[in-house]
């Protein structure tokens, strides 16, 4: 898993502690730094020269920066300071995401179960049922085109001779008018 580039600093509960308090500005500068370190790296050298090295600052800075007010924050192991706090941050950060991958790994096992029930209902059930066998080639072209290309003279059948056209408007003209049935069925409305 990626590490998290992140951790909660709860600033009242850093604040409203004494060791904090009773921290000079060089003191809380070279704790947040460390902390920093302890949540990127896990931990920083104790000893005071390599931690300045390690650090890129002068040593000087760091030993009149450093002072036992830290210790409240940090826990020397072996050769080491770590920040239990973070630890115990960083642990349940983990545990969460590894609760959260378990659960994506059922979730996806679920999901992909349901998916095989739906297949199988289906199979069983048939896809559909045909509506016909088909007849031969497709009539007409399947060829498309762009209906910028046409002329409007195109569209019109040339064997419609003008017999048939005025046939056809004089049935539309003489057919009965449909408004007045419409009107009596819905009672005016």
């Amino acid at each position: 898993m990626k590490p998290v580039p992140y951790f909660p600093l709860y600033a009242a509960n850093i604040l409203a502690s004494k060791p904090f308090k009773m921290m000079t500005i060089e003191e809380r500068g070279l704790w947040i730094t460390i902390q920093m370190e302890c949540w990127v790296n896990g931990s920083v050298p104790s000893d005071l020269k390599d931690l300045a090295k390690y650090l890129g600052v002068d040593n000087d800075e760091v030993q009149r920066s450093f002072s036992q007010k830290q210790f409240s924050f940090l826990q020397k192991v072996g050769n080491e300071l770590k920040s239990p706090e973070l630890e115990e941050q960083r642990k349940k950060y983990m545990d969460g995401r590894e609760q959260q991958r378990l659960g994506g790994i059922e979730g996806a096992k679920r999901k992909a179960e349901k998916e095989r029930q739906r297949q199988a209902r289906e199979a069983l059930e048939g896809q559909g049922q045909p509506q016909g066998i088909p007849k031969g080639d497709p009539k007409g072209s399947l060829i498309q085109f762009n209906s910028n290309s046409i002329n409007s003279n195109q569209l019109i059948r040339s064997e419609v001779s003008d017999a048939e056209n005025r046939a056809w408007v004089a049935a539309y003209a003489n057919a009965p008018d449909a408004s007045v049935d419409y009107l009596r069925a819905s009672k005016g409305r």
